[in-house]
């Protein structure tokens, strides 16, 4: 039981760091471009940065909170159904959800791509506005 107790909480890991980090960066965007999400395209601008960390995390909560519910479910499935499976059920979950992650990065690298141009600026005035609105919104409060 301590096996699966274990495998079940390791399951845990990626689904609570997509959610963690989902909900981290809806609400702050890392000061410095040393942390955080660092691509060629997110790195160009104080805009690109914001308006990728920003998407980053619209679209690791939903996501998060998918990964973590099947997690759950299929590690409590694999108890039910085949306890002698446990080692590859929980690998095959690790990897399946580390795919899920890194894809998620796609439609933000493809969103940075059709918004920004080469220097990384914003291509229009809605992106412009809302990346420094939502870059002001990082600023300490006085």
């Amino acid at each position: 039981m301590l096996e699966w107790i274990l495998s079940f909480l390791s399951a845990q890991v990626i689904p609570v760091t997509v959610l963690a980090a989902g909900y981290y960066y809806k609400n702050r965007v890392p000061k410095t471009m040393k942390t955080g999400y660092r691509t060629a395209r997110s790195t160009r601008s104080r805009e690109s940065w914001v308006f990728a960390h920003r998407m980053l995390g619209r679209l690791w909560r939903p996501l998060g909170w998918v990964l973590l519910t099947v997690s759950f479910f299929g590690m409590f499935a694999v108890l039910i159904i085949n306890k002698d499976a446990l080692e590859k059920a929980t690998s095959v979950l690790a990897i399946a959800q580390t795919v899920v992650m890194v894809g998620s990065l796609i439609p933000v690298e493809r969103a940075l791509k059709q918004n920004f141009d080469e220097n990384g600026y914003p291509n229009d005035a809605e992106t412009w506005a809302q990346c420094r609105e939502e870059d002001e919104t990082d600023e300490p409060k006085e």
